[in-house]
């Protein structure tokens, strides 16, 4: 185990033996939902990051008109995923640039009600885009967050976006959320895939870190992997693998994949369908018999995991972007949402 997975675990340890657990009982349902919101920027001009492209005198003129219409596009896409008219006891996001822009995104009318805290970092990302969480504080009882930079031996000099941990209490029960964004595929997939394997081994050093000082806290990784389901970095590295093949007895900090459980891509590259969000989770979460555990859809439940709403996608039933190069395009995200839910037995 490296040094930093070390410091992970003292950090999670000593919050574990110090916090006082408080019992969060009263919700039986909890959604948990994950969006790639397309550069979610403001309009100045920060000179740490290259956030020129989006900037008011760029060519994609990024005004306030536009930054405060995407607020309240992402707010409006939040609130419809709400359960019975409660809102997502957590809501991670990708391609936010700072914590204001998340400050402004909670005030927004359609979710204000929901009073979101937030749990975001700076991020050593060249563009200046990081990961970050949402959360309920009446149904997720916050321990601690904290971010992990990626270090990929192979990339010394890599500036991608952080892995945001966060760790608490649900339904009576420990659980860990990791939201990731994995580098990307451009320069090419097999050019750039050992970035996603290096790492998608120190998230796994992270999950086998826990398990071995809390066995009984649940897991759940979610993100923009940039891989899908099938990829080396998800199916063989993480050891992700299709719900159908969930084991009776579980190892201890087995994993599975709930996009398994989907029907049809999040997002569209290089002209196909593709399964790049992901949402994974310990075994725990799919097998126990009492406690919190994933609500598992019925056969034939349509919207279950990627959300098409219809305002979301254009013409060819494709995400609509905000942007198409240059072109303002108006939509809320190239990406769309994904979701499921949790439940206390």
């Amino acid at each position: 185990m490296t040094s930093r997975g070390n410091k992970f675990v003292c950090a999670l340890m000593v919050a574990v033996l110090t916090t006082i657990v408080l019992p969060c009982f009263a919700q039986q349902h909890y959604g948990v939902m994950f969006y790639n919101v397309e550069n979610l920027f403001d309009t100045i001009n920060d000179t740490a990051v290259a956030d020129e492209d989006m900037l008011p005198k760029a060519d994609r003129a990024w005004t306030v008109e536009r930054f405060h219409q995407k607020l309240s596009n992402v707010a409006r896409v939040i609130a419809e995923l709400s359960d019975e008219d409660v809102f997502p006891a957590v809501v991670a996001l990708a391609e936010v640039e700072n914590r204001k822009v998340l400050e402004d995104l909670v005030a927004q009318p359609q979710i204000s009600s929901a009073n979101y805290s937030i749990c975001h970092f700076d991020s050593p990302d060249e563009r200046g885009i990081d990961v970050a969480m949402l959360y309920r504080a009446d149904m997720f009882s916050v321990e601690g967050c904290r971010a992990i930079r990626a270090n990929v031996e192979s990339a010394p000099n890599l500036q991608t976006r952080d892995f945001l941990l966060v760790w608490g209490v649900m339904g009576g029960e420990k659980i860990l959320f990791c939201v990731v964004h994995l580098p990307s595929r451009i320069g090419g997939v097999r050019q750039t895939e050992h970035l996603r394997i290096g790492c998608a081994e120190q998230i796994r050093e992270i999950v086998d870190s826990i398990a071995m000082a809390d066995a009984d806290r649940r897991i759940v990784i979610m993100g923009d992997m940039n891989d899908n389901p099938s990829d080396k970095s998800i199916r063989k590295v993480l050891g992700a693998k299709p719900v159908s093949q969930l084991e009776q007895v579980a190892a201890s900090g087995a994993l599975y994949n709930l996009t398994s459980l989907s029907r049809g891509g999040s997002s569209v590259y290089d002209g196909r369908w593709n399964r790049f969000d992901n949402i994974i989770v310990s075994a725990y979460l799919l097998s126990s018999s009492d406690g919190l555990r994933v609500v598992m859809p019925k056969r034939g439940t349509k919207g279950y995991y990627v959300q098409r709403l219809n305002y979301l996608l254009d013409d060819n039933g494709q995400p609509k972007p905000t942007y198409r190069g240059s072109d303002y395009i108006g939509g809320v995200s190239d990406h769309l949402p994904i979701k499921f839910l949790l439940e206390r037995q």
